[in-house]
């Protein structure tokens, strides 16, 4: 069982994040329409990621739960945060932002180079 349980845990974490993503796209699309109801969902997650890395309970999750508790948007999420927090120890606010916004610029930047890559790619193949 031992051998079992980081993949137990990492299943269930993981299934528990969709589970509340699942309750907040419930919450979202009747107000929202079916348009914005997953946008409002996504951020809504980000939102619990960055909630669960200030009160420190996602530090104390992850060694347990692994990729689980490193879902795509709770992750980002609180790796901008981390960025955040060690910038300002380093020199304040500022240098806190800017690293956030480094990190949040590189990833948006390389996700949109590669979706311009696999268009180019498909278009010629096609």
């Amino acid at each position: 069982m031992s051998a079992c349980k980081p993949y137990v845990l990492s299943f269930l974490m993981g299934g528990f994040y969709c589970f509340i993503g699942q309750i907040f796209l419930t919450i979202w699309s009747p107000i929202l329409g079916p348009a914005f109801g997953m946008p409002a969902t996504l951020l809504s997650m980000g939102v619990v990621g960055v909630i669960l890395y200030i009160t420190g309970i996602h530090q104390k999750l992850a060694p347990h739960t692994g990729w689980g508790s490193i879902l795509v948007f709770n992750g980002f999420a609180c790796a901008l945060a981390t960025e955040y927090e060690e910038g300002a120890k380093e020199g304040g606010a500022g240098k806190g932002a800017l690293r956030l916004l480094d990190l949040f610029f590189w990833v948006v930047g390389t996700g949109a180079l590669l979706a311009i890559i696999v268009a180019v790619a498909a278009f010629f193949m096609a």
